[in-house]
């Protein structure tokens, strides 16, 4: 891990090389898919409310469709 300056002053931990989808954890119970949903929900309220500059239209679509898979973007 790494520790980043970034452009907002925030510090942030970056590893050295992100993950690939292949590596994310699949819940393996409802309750461990309700835990990430809700987790993601939370993340995406937040990027929705303060939208910092970072974050783009892309993020966006993502991020719902995530959330709404059966919905079609």
């Amino acid at each position: 891990m790494l520790t980043v300056m970034g452009s907002t002053g925030n510090r942030t931990l970056q590893s050295k090389a992100a993950p690939s989808f292949s590596s994310v954890h699949e819940p393996g119970t409802p309750a461990e898919h309700a835990l990430l949903v809700e987790a993601l929900s939370e993340l995406h309220n937040l990027l929705e409310e303060y939208s910092p500059s970072w974050y783009t239209e892309e993020h966006h679509r993502k991020a719902e469709a995530a959330l709404h898979p059966r919905n079609k973007q």
